[in-house]
């Protein structure tokens, strides 16, 4: 199962990401996390892994991926870096960490100053998805950008399941709007993850998602917060994520007829 999670900058996407590997890897599944954002530094930090080859580096930086991204290479199964279909063992070992049985993979980051935008990196990461084929016990979590420009590039389109977190801020639900257009477009399911919630605005904000799914509510956790900002591996507590990881075991996956 292909999971995105998503929501604006600083609403707890790669806190979300990381409390949801642990638990499900605490529950058998073998787990890998696809850093997908391109700015986000720290994801490696909140796992407690290192930091593992970066697969655009691995490709052989922008010209390379250039190369191995035309159609001529990717239909080629002799010269292909990634294959069709991918598991998670082709996936080459220099580019996965490893922390306490969850594997971490770093799609690409933006390194040096006038090196290009970040769409390269979002058709990897495409790329990857639509090719990889988990089985029924692998569980792939993928910490997207910022935003809804991984929706533009199709990113989602790999995916079963979205996440969308959202915060106690207008942005955050003003982007949960065009979440649920776009998912629906796509023919993925979304739901809801409410964060840094108190007793004072629960409701508010419940309220506020009108009639759209939401699977849990999460509170602000001081720990969670001090272990976050000083860049350490995160130790929250699993009743937090359990509603969550209810839905993905009981999740029905759907036949998806518009991906391409």
């Amino acid at each position: 199962m292909k999971i995105m999670i998503c929501g604006k900058g600083g609403s707890g996407k790669s806190t979300l990401t990381t409390l949801l590997a642990r638990e499900l890897n605490q529950r058998g599944k073998t787990v890998l996390v696809v850093d997908a954002d391109e700015s986000n530094l720290c994801l490696h930090r909140l796992l407690g892994a290192r930091m593992p080859d970066i697969l655009m580096d691995a490709m052989g930086g922008r010209k390379g991926v250039k190369e191995k991204l035309t159609p001529s290479a990717l239909q080629n199964p002799e010269t292909a870096f990634l294959k069709d279909p991918l598991t998670l063992a082709d996936i080459p070992a220099a580019c996965l960490a490893e922390a306490d049985g969850i594997k971490l993979l770093v799609v690409g980051k933006i390194q040096r100053f006038g090196e290009g935008c970040a769409c390269m990196i979002g058709n990897i990461s495409k790329t990857v998805l639509s090719r990889l084929r988990e089985t029924a016990n692998e569980v792939v979590l993928i910490d997207a950008e910022a935003g809804l420009e991984h929706f533009g590039r199709r990113v989602d389109a790999g995916c079963d399941l979205i996440l969308c977190v959202v915060d106690p801020s207008y942005e955050s639900f003003a982007l949960a709007d065009n979440v649920q257009r776009m998912a629906g477009a796509a023919g993925i399911e979304v739901a809801y993850v409410l964060n840094k919630v108190n007793d004072a605005i629960r409701e508010t904000m419940t309220t506020r998602l009108d009639a759209k799914p939401v699977v849990a509510s999460i509170p602000h956790d001081e720990t969670l917060f001090t272990q976050s900002f000083n860049g350490e591996a995160l130790d929250g507590n699993p009743t937090a994520v359990e509603p969550i990881i209810h839905h993905i075991e009981t999740f029905k996956k759907p036949i998806n007829f518009n991906v391409l």
